[in-house]
């Protein structure tokens, strides 16, 4: 959560698959959050962050 706001985007996500050598399409990202999204909002959320 480079920002501080409490959620993981896709580009957030993107920036720290690539810094580990993966290159994911959008549409990959976006499937990765969806798996652990519980409020279908699009991001990861950290409650309480």
């Amino acid at each position: 959560d480079k920002d501080g706001d409490g959620q993981i985007t896709t580009k957030e996500l993107g920036t720290v698959m690539r810094s580990l050598g993966q290159n994911p399409s959008e549409s990959e990202l976006q499937d990765m959050i969806n798996e652990v999204d519980a409020d279908n909002n699009g991001t990861i959320d950290f409650p309480g962050a």
